[in-house]
């Protein structure tokens, strides 16, 4: 019997991945051949840069659909298909009045690299570090690297984020959306440009839709693709709001692979 889905999507940290960056990598191994054995897409679609997703899958990766930097980045089977930048002008002004205005100095998402803030913190190159492998540590923010500039972020913490993300709201309102991610960062992105858009692309190649699509996610920035997919799983470590809008839960967490477990009950049962 055919799965009742033709795409599986899911997010990264705080989903899939464990708390320590590791997965089941023999069970994913085989859940991936039998997806793909019964036509099956299979989309990591995340907010990191594509030079922290493409490492966990090794050879992998060319059989996978990569969705990064919240859908301003798409590699498919290896190829490039996607790419989409921030305006460099709204890119000065951004880190300008997060500088000025809110003491808070970005990290810089490049098209080549990641950029960090002068004299960045022991706990900012911990975190920051595991994402951009690829990176510079900048003299001074401004005026920007060249480069070109798929979203900034931040790290910040829980209790600020709603004065934060309401300060950028009305400063750049139209221009910028403003997306809490669910690891302990803020995501500063093009509006209309997110995980949900990239999916809708990548699904129309295919001549697919969102009825098509099974989709899992923890955070803010996987409102678009949970609204987006038929079957839309929230984990059960995930924001309350992402709790409320998917359709069904993942019965563990993370850490107990909720992914897998889910799409292995699926596999079971569509035999």
């Amino acid at each position: 019997m055919p799965l009742p889905f033709a795409a599986v999507a899911f997010d990264m940290d705080g989903t899939f991945l464990r708390d320590d960056k590791s997965f089941d990598r023999p069970r994913f191994a085989r859940i991936l051949e039998a997806l793909l054995a019964q036509g099956c897409h299979v989309i990591v679609a995340s907010g990191d840069p594509a030079q922290f997703l493409l490492p966990h899958f090794g050879d992998q990766r060319e059989a996978l659909t990569v969705i990064a930097e919240n859908g301003a980045q798409v590699i498919d089977q290896g190829h490039e298909l996607m790419t989409t930048t921030l305006e460099r002008t709204l890119a000065a002004q951004v880190v300008a009045f997060l500088h000025d205005e809110l003491q808070i100095e970005p990290t810089l998402a490049g098209v080549k690299q990641g950029y960090f803030p002068p004299h960045p913190s022991a706990a900012l190159l911990a975190h920051m570090t595991r994402y951009y492998p690829q990176h510079t540590i900048l003299d001074q923010l401004l005026p920007l690297p060249d480069d070109d500039f798929f979203q900034l972020s931040f790290l910040i913490a829980d209790q600020d984020v709603a004065n934060v993300k309401a300060q950028l709201d009305a400063r750049f309102a139209g221009q910028l959306t403003v997306t809490p991610s669910g690891n302990g960062s803020m995501d500063l992105t093009i509006p209309g440009i997110n995980k949900g858009w990239a999916l809708s692309k990548v699904l129309a190649r295919w001549q697919l839709s969102g009825d098509d699509l099974i989709a899992f996610g923890d955070g803010g920035n996987d409102e678009s693709m949970l609204k987006l997919a038929r079957y839309s799983y929230a984990m059960p470590n995930g924001r309350p709001e992402i709790k409320r809008l998917a359709r069904f839960s993942v019965p563990v967490d993370n850490n107990h692979d909720g992914v897998l477990v889910v799409l292995d009950q699926y596999l079971q049962e569509y035999q």
